[in-house]
């Protein structure tokens, strides 16, 4: 006799402080999506045993990846969510339902905000998928046991969801999250230009992005983070084109980059940090930071500090691509938030 079961959803490793499930969301502001992105959206959760109610923690995924994606088996180490097991197992990670956020579009990512060249994923999260939480699990409704967070485009989507929907999330916790754009975007938009040059449509760039020629181009990943970055900051009409912020000359266009820098931390967590008084936020980037988002959480966290906004604020010693590593001390840290 063959020992077997059959069960709900694949994978290929045991979490035993958690069940699997996911929340299938059929979305009414994804349908239209001016890139055609399915709007069906499969949500993984961990599900805490237990009654409930459960704090909750929204985890929202870096560029060209997927929150699902922590779901995937990986070779001589241990993906995310074994991590979280691990981790909740020896109370480092707190009993929560984790719910991993989908929210992939062509171009690699959504930022999580709204735009009219890559569709409405801000308001998919905030009017569809939250609600649907609420409404089908056991948890708590007390904003300070909602934490978004999230690494890199992650990490903005945390600070940018956390500071405008303070009454939902009462946690943010982001690492390397992408800020100060005149350090870390404007120099991906000039290795872009030559090419930019040539297309002079956004169109024409998500043309080559979906026939294969632009992920066949050596630096097709700064390529593709330029072009998605515009499509998200500073979308052109609602057909999935969008401005460039260089001229042929190499000068600025001031009015294109003054409509992406408006989408820039740095310049809209100013004007919501009343929202930030009674909020819990981690902040945790590398010191050699590829592209040089440390100096971003530098003037982040000292604008915190300037207006009395309570935060920790780590530097750890590495690069953009540790980030990974530094989940787990978000779940510490979270942890130790909801033990007080």
């Amino acid at each position: 006799m063959i020992n077997h079961e059959v069960l709900p959803n694949y994978r290929s490793y045991e979490t035993p402080q958690f069940k699997v499930e996911t929340l299938k969301i059929e979305s009414s502001v994804l349908k239209s999506n001016p890139l055609q992105d399915s709007p069906t959206r499969f949500n993984p959760l961990l599900v805490p045993h237990g009654t409930g109610p459960w704090p909750v923690v929204v985890v929202l995924s870096g560029f060209t990846s997927n929150a699902p994606f922590n779901f995937n088996g990986k070779f001589n180490e241990k993906n995310p969510v074994q991590v979280i097991n691990e981790a909740a197992a020896k109370g480092e990670a707190p009993q929560a339902l984790y719910v991993f956020v989908d929210a992939l579009s062509t171009w690699g990512g959504s930022q999580f905000i709204n735009s009219s060249a890559v569709g409405n994923y801000e308001d998919y999260i905030m009017t569809e998928l939250i609600p649907a939480v609420k409404s089908q699990f056991p948890v708590s409704e007390n904003p300070s046991h909602w934490c978004v967070t999230g690494g890199s485009s992650g990490g903005y989507g945390a600070l940018h969801l956390g500071s405008k929907y303070s009454e939902v999330f009462g946690v943010i916790a982001a690492i390397a999250p992408d800020s100060f754009f005149e350090a870390s975007l404007l120099s991906e938009f000039y290795q872009t230009a030559p090419l930019w040059e040539k297309y002079q449509s956004g169109l024409k760039a998500l043309e080559e992005l979906r026939n294969g020629r632009l992920t066949k181009m050596r630096n097709w990943h700064t390529l593709l983070n330029a072009f998605g970055m515009a499509a998200c900051y500073a979308p052109k009409g609602d057909h999935g084109d969008f401005h460039f912020p260089l001229e042929k000359d190499g000068t600025r266009n001031e009015t294109v980059w003054a409509t992406i820098l408006e989408k820039d931390p740095l310049h809209f967590l100013p004007q919501r940090l009343n929202a930030l008084k009674n909020t819990a936020i981690y902040l945790d980037v590398g010191n050699k930071d590829n592209f040089h988002l440390q100096y971003g959480c530098r003037q982040i966290s000292g604008m915190f500090k300037k207006n009395g906004i309570n935060h920790d604020y780590v530097e750890f010693d590495g690069n953009h691509f540790d980030i990974g590593e530094r989940r787990v001390e978000v779940w510490r840290w979270l942890s130790t938030q909801w033990r007080t």
